[in-house]
């Protein structure tokens, strides 16, 4: 065991100092932030020689070393920084505004080689180094100023306390808690888990909107540009026929002089303040977003594939944080936050607030209709079994899999049916624009 003179602050800003014995300078400072200290700064006490004896010259050789190896890495690292701020400069980088988020794949790539060079046994420092010269964007900036604040003395998790635009609480809270047991790239690997199972289910509701959505977005292309350059040509042939149009027919020739004299302005217009009211209300009226959540969990398998993905999601990021210690009131009020949608949310925050009376988990969760009741009865039997963390897990696994066979039953059932609705639509304006031309034969046969 080596003795280390270590300054720092506690929780209320006051200096402290004092000794500590341990195998290594990190193993010292993981312990002292362990005890909820911070900006721990701390020093090996060398032995006192006489004369040249009481100490060990070739003991004492390495340590200058490590000091000096450590210095032209901080010089280095120094070196790298003003040049990437230098290059950043110059080329104009624009970082306010949604400018300056990073993508989800480059946070998950920077986390993946984050951990597995930790794995491998290279120094935090090192591994940053590493991981920031491999990053582009965003992301190499501020794998930056992670590594010049680790440089400066504070601890990974201290460092992404200040980046908490691109950090949620649950990624520092994690990593704190790898900091804290020691297991750093266990709970980076965690992690990655956690934002590879994030990541399979947003592309999952993705690719089951993306097919509805294109056909109804070429559709309406479609019926547009019929209404503004097909109709035009067909109403000057009905108006040399000389006689009144069929209903349908002349419902279609008024929407499409209506789209001409401007009406095409107003439909786009109106379409953007469609979504723009959406928006505003969604934020900031909570009777609206609660209707609109509860809307869509309502609909038909849409539902409940928010549903599927909202459990799943809540589930592994409950059980991570049980891992990492978490207490269950913040890992609750965490899975809250996570959601996605408002019904979960707030049912969530209700047994967050209920849990404090001593009722269990399961009892508490079968009590809100929004969750399915084999949800409740799986955790009740982790609690009975005390592995609540492992079932968790297994609820995560068991409702991706759920939500992964909902996505591809869609898949197949949709298909069909947009087929059918983009027929029915095209065909429709087909048939009338040429209903009177058919009106026209049947009268000149009689």
């Amino acid at each position: 065991m080596r003795k280390f003179k270590w300054q720092a602050k506690n929780e209320f800003g006051q200096k402290q100092s004092g000794e500590i014995e341990a195998k290594t300078l990190s193993q010292a400072r993981i312990e002292l932030r362990g005890q909820g200290l911070r900006q721990v700064q701390a020093k090996e006490i060398k032995p006192l020689t006489f004369f040249g004896f009481g100490g060990k010259k070739k003991d004492q050789k390495p340590k200058r070393r490590d000091t000096n190896q450590r210095a032209k890495r901080q010089e280095l690292t120094r070196r790298v920084r003003k040049k990437e701020e230098k290059k950043s400069a110059l080329s104009g980088d624009i970082t306010w505004g949604p400018f300056g988020d990073i993508p989800f794949k480059d946070l998950l790539v920077f986390t993946k080689k984050l951990a597995t060079m930790i794995r491998s046994g290279l120094p935090l420092v090192d591994a940053l180094t590493l991981t920031e010269s491999q990053s582009k964007g965003n992301m190499k900036r501020v794998a930056g100023e992670i590594l010049a604040d680790v440089n400066s003395g504070l601890s990974l998790s201290d460092s992404l306390k200040k980046q908490v635009r691109h950090f949620d609480n649950i990624y520092r809270n994690m990593v704190q808690a790898g900091e804290l047991s020691g297991n750093l790239d266990t709970f980076l690997d965690r992690l990655v888990s956690m934002m590879e199972r994030e990541k399979e289910i947003k592309a999952g509701i993705k690719s089951a909107l993306f097919y509805p959505v294109t056909l109804i977005v070429i559709t309406v292309g479609i019926s547009i540009f019929m209404l503004t350059n097909v109709v035009p040509i067909f109403q000057e042939l009905f108006a040399n026929l000389g006689s009144e149009l069929p209903a349908l027919t002349q419902s279609l020739v008024d929407l499409s002089e209506w789209l001409l004299g401007g009406g095409l302005l107003t439909l786009f217009g109106s379409i953007i303040s469609v979504f723009v009211a959406n928006s505003l209300l969604t934020k900031g009226f909570t009777p609206f977003a609660r209707m609109k959540a509860r809307l869509i969990l309502k609909l038909p398998l849409f539902g409940d594939i928010v549903m599927k993905a909202a459990i799943a999601r809540m589930a592994l990021l409950m059980a991570n944080l049980f891992a990492a210690g978490v207490n269950i009131v913040d890992t609750l009020g965490v899975a809250a936050n996570s959601a996605g949608n408002l019904m979960f949310q707030e049912a969530m925050l209700r047994v967050k607030t209920q849990i404090t009376g001593g009722a269990p988990l399961s009892v508490l969760l079968e009590e809100e209709t929004v969750f399915p009741l084999e949800l409740s009865q799986l955790i009740r039997v982790g609690e009975e079994t005390g592995n609540v963390e492992e079932m968790l897990e297994s609820i995560a696994k068991y409702y991706q899999e759920e939500f992964d066979a909902v996505v591809d039953g869609l898949s197949t059932v949709i298909e069909p049916l947009m087929i059918v609705f983009v027929g029915a639509v095209v065909g429709g304006l087909i048939f009338a624009m040429y209903l009177p031309i058919f009106a026209a034969g049947d009268l000149v046969q009689g």
